[in-house]
C-alpha cells in the first residue's frame, strides 16, 4: 500500500515556484503531493475563471500522472481541496481502469461500533443490561448473511450486542437466514435474539439504531422513533423525516497520541486527523489486526458528529428525557 497524502499549497516568492503547479516529496514510504494555486482572484471575473478552469485540468492530468508513476494506491486529500475536485480525480482514474482506493476515516467507525454504543450510553448515564439495541442491515456483497457459510462473521459482530444488551434487535431483508441464526443462538446460549423486516413496527420503539449499511431512501422505508439515535455505520445518512426529532451519527473526532499527531503535523495541519490515523494503520496491520492495533493504541471517542457538527453530552441527555416523555404519553393513550 502506497498512500499519496494530496494539499493545497499557496505559491511563495520563491524563484522557480511560480512555475509549479504541481510537487511531490517522499514521506514514510508513501508521498506528500502539493498542488499549488493562486491567490484569490478579484478583476476580469470571467477571464480568470476561464484561465482557473484551464490550469485546473492541467493539474488533473498532472496529479494523475504522478499517481501512476509512483504506484500510489490510496489517497487522502486533505480537507481544503474542493470535493468536486476530488471526485474528478477519482472518476477519471477508475475510467483508466487504475485502481485507486479513496479513504475516509469514516471507514474506522465500522471497527468502532460498539465503542460508540457504549460512548452514548456512558453520556447518558445508562446502563446496557437495561437497554435495547436495534441493527439494521441489508445482505449484499460486503454482508451476505449466508448462516453456513459466514456464521463466524456474524457472531463475532453480534455477540458484544447479544451477550451484553438486554435484547438485541435484528431488522433486515433476509430473515430467513437471519431466523436460523436466532434458532442457534436460542438453543445454544439459551439467549433470545430478536428477527423482523416489518416497515412500520421494527423501529417504531427503537432508541439506539446502529444502522450499517442502508442508504437514506432504504432507511426511510421504514417508520422510525421520533427520539432515536442512529449510527450511521457506511453511509452518510441523514434521516430528517418531519417528525424526527432524534440524532443522525454520521462521524466521530478521536483522542490520538501525540506521537501520531507530531507525525500528521508534518504531511499538513489541514488533514482529518482521523482518516490520517486510518491510513497510518491500514499501511502497518492487516485488515484482522486493525481492531486489536485500536485497542493496542488507546484510541478513545473524543466527541461524536452529527448533522450540526459536534454532539454535546446535553444533547444525548436530552434524548433520553424527550423518550420516556414520549414513552408516557403512548403509556397514557392506551
Amino acid at each position: 500500500m502506497v498512500v499519496g497524502y494530496i494539499k493545497e499549497k499557496k505559491k511563495g516568492n520563491r524563484f522557480g515556484e511560480c512555475f509549479i503547479s504541481v510537487e511531490i516529496n517522499y514521506f514514510n514510504n508513501n508521498y506528500i503531493i502539493s498542488i499549488y494555486q493562486n491567490g484569490n482572484l478579484n478583476k476580469n471575473k470571467i477571464r480568470n475563471l476561464q484561465k482557473e478552469s484551464k490550469k485546473q485540468e492541467k493539474i488533473i492530468k498532472k496529479l494523475i500522472k504522478i499517481l501512476k508513476l509512483y504506484k500510489i494506491d490510496t489517497v487522502v486529500f486533505s480537507k481544503e481541496i474542493k470535493p468536486e475536485f476530488q471526485k474528478e480525480v477519482i472518476e477519471r482514474l477508475e475510467k483508466d481502469n487504475y485502481n485507486i482506493d479513496y479513504l475516509n476515516g469514516k471507514k474506522l467507525m465500522k471497527y468502532m461500533d460498539f465503542e460508540i454504543i457504549n460512548y452514548i450510553l456512558e453520556k447518558q448515564e445508562a446502563d446496557m443490561e437495561n437497554e435495547e439495541i436495534y441493527i439494521i442491515f441489508k445482505s449484499d456483497k460486503n454482508y451476505n448473511l449466508s448462516f453456513k457459510s459466514n456464521l463466524e462473521m456474524i457472531k463475532s459482530f453480534l455477540n458484544k450486542y447479544i451477550y451484553n444488551f438486554k435484547l438485541t434487535n435484528l431488522v433486515s431483508n433476509d430473515i430467513r437466514e437471519l431466523k436460523k441464526l436466532q434458532e442457534y443462538i436460542l438453543e445454544k446460549d439459551n439467549i433470545l435474539v430478536s428477527v423482523s423486516n416489518n416497515k412500520r413496527k421494527a423501529l417504531k420503539r427503537a432508541k439506539y439504531i446502529l444502522n450499517v449499511n442502508l442508504k437514506k431512501s432504504e432507511l426511510e422505508k421504514y417508520k422510525i422513533n421520533r427520539n432515536a439515535i442512529i449510527i450511521n455505520l457506511e453511509e452518510n445518512v441523514i434521516y430528517n423525516e418531519p417528525s424526527f426529532n432524534g440524532i443522525n451519527v454520521n462521524y466521530f473526532e478521536l483522542e490520538i497520541p501525540d506521537e501520531y499527531i507530531e507525525t500528521f503535523e508534518e504531511i499538513g495541519e489541514k488533514f482529518d486527523f482521523v482518516t490520517l490515523y486510518y491510513s497510518n494503520i491500514l499501511s502497518t496491520s492487516n485488515n484482522d489486526d486493525i481492531k486489536n492495533r485500536i485497542k493496542k493504541d488507546k484510541i478513545r471517542i473524543k466527541y461524536l458528529i452529527g448533522n450540526n457538527g459536534e454532539i454535546s453530552t446535553d444533547e444525548l441527555k436530552r434524548m433520553v428525557k424527550n423518550y420516556m416523555i414520549d414513552l408516557d404519553k403512548n403509556r397514557k393513550l392506551v
